[in-house]
């Protein structure tokens, strides 16, 4: 095989590897997904997979970075034309999140793994800085990178608080996602009265309905990607 064909083939093959890791975690869960079922599906050795990936982690990272860089996009698409008040942007943007998460028990599972195994987390605490310092830059121009790094440590350790536990009918999402941005943008000292804004904000969005189409649009987009070389 040329070289240029080699390495398009590798590229297409991670897209598959991707593909089918991101229907397994959704089926069957992480911890209940292994890297030779994933091999399996993919019909290529489990070495073939490893020479792209290490580890579930690593697979992990993959999605993380992808989630990122979509969210982001949906929120975009969503608050065009309706605010670019950096405050409504970030909780918008996190309570998508939330949703995400709530949809099923395996989707709790993949983003707790993201917000717990060092990889995916460094690479969420990286792309996140960035994302904060440019959101709350002008809201705390004192601050620089490291300073929003820290705060970052702080505020996903509360979005995995909150992540973690199920909603109920003693804990519902009205009720998440208040308490959720209450303590948050606490975080980025966000005064109350913004912060009663950005909740009452939120609630004018289907985010039930705007996280199963974010959700479903991953997927399609990692198949027609695999189905590019499969």
């Amino acid at each position: 095989m040329a070289e240029g064909k080699r390495e398009k083939h590798r590229k297409l093959l991670k897209q598959r590897i991707l593909y089918v890791s991101a229907k397994d975690f959704l089926e069957h869960g992480y911890t209940d997904t292994t890297m030779r079922g994933i091999a399996e599906k993919c019909h290529v050795s489990s070495g073939a997979v490893t020479n792209l990936y290490d580890s579930k982690e690593d697979i992990l990272c993959g999605l993380v970075q992808l989630v990122i860089e979509r969210q982001f996009a949906v929120t975009g698409q969503l608050l065009d034309g309706v605010t670019d008040d950096s405050v409504l942007l970030y909780a918008s943007e996190t309570v998508l999140q939330l949703h995400i998460a709530e949809l099923n028990e395996n989707l709790r599972e993949l983003y707790c793994n993201a917000y717990s195994l060092p990889k995916p987390t460094a690479l969420l605490q990286q792309a996140v800085t960035g994302r904060m310092e440019s959101l709350f830059k002008d809201h705390l121009p004192g601050l620089g990178t490291k300073d929003f790094y820290k705060l970052e440590i702080a505020s996903g350790g509360i979005m995995r608080g909150f992540m973690i536990v199920p909603c109920s009918m003693w804990f519902t999402m009205e009720e998440k996602v208040k308490a959720f941005l209450e303590t948050s943008l606490a975080v980025y000292r966000v005064p109350e009265e913004k912060i009663r804004e950005a909740i009452a904000f939120v609630e004018r969005f289907d985010f039930v309905k705007i996280a199963q189409e974010k959700l479903d649009g991953i997927v399609r987009y990692l198949e027609e990607k695999q189905q590019e070389v499969f």
